[in-house]
């Protein structure tokens, strides 16, 4: 059975829509279930023996959360309607180390959406930009997030943006949108 390390990204209270605190282990075993792959759990909430996890040492989180992505095979992102800032921060540093990333936005929710109105222009088949553009993947469900794992990991990781994205969006906009921006123009 074929092991990846995964790290899931997402709300860690135990107010989650998960309901416990330790969400991410069952989580693990159901997407094993459905894909039939094992996943090692790089949890960023949990440590072992004498270390401390000391929360208000901020370089020891942000950066033990970095090694944890870097380490990863796979990172999954929760896009829950009140995602944290950290949440979003490791779909960043997952590009960074250009690792795959999931977002897993059930529909009708505040990311993804089969209609959306925004400042008076409906939209169909609406994702938010901040997840469509570094995600790899935006799936409804866990069981979405198994069909693809089996379908991309037997491929190759071709599939797989990394932070140049950033740079190659940014080069769209000016190549086909820039010249028609006033706003900008005029700055």
């Amino acid at each position: 059975m074929k092991k990846f390390k995964v790290y899931i990204a997402g709300k860690v209270s135990p107010d989650s829509v998960f309901g416990r605190h330790d969400w991410r282990d069952g989580f693990c075993m159901k997407l094993s279930e459905l894909s039939g792959f094992e996943f090692i759990n790089l949890d960023p909430t949990k440590s072992e023996g004498e270390f401390d996890l000391d929360e208000n040492n901020s370089k020891l989180i942000f950066g033990r959360d970095c090694f944890m992505i870097k380490s990863a095979d796979l990172v999954i992102v929760n896009l829950t309607d009140d995602i944290s800032v950290g949440g979003s921060q490791e779909m960043l540093i997952a590009k960074y180390y250009h690792k795959p990333l999931i977002g897993i936005a059930p529909k009708g929710g505040k990311f993804f959406k089969d209609e959306k109105e925004i400042i008076g222009k409906i939209y169909k088949n609406w994702i938010h930009p901040f997840v469509a553009v570094p995600c790899d993947a935006v799936v409804e469900d866990i069981n979405e997030v198994a069909n693809f794992i089996k379908e991309s990991f037997s491929k190759s990781d071709n599939f797989v943006k990394g932070i140049e994205i950033m740079d190659e969006t940014l080069i769209y906009y000016e190549k086909y949108h820039h010249k028609n921006d006033q706003m900008l123009q005029d700055m």
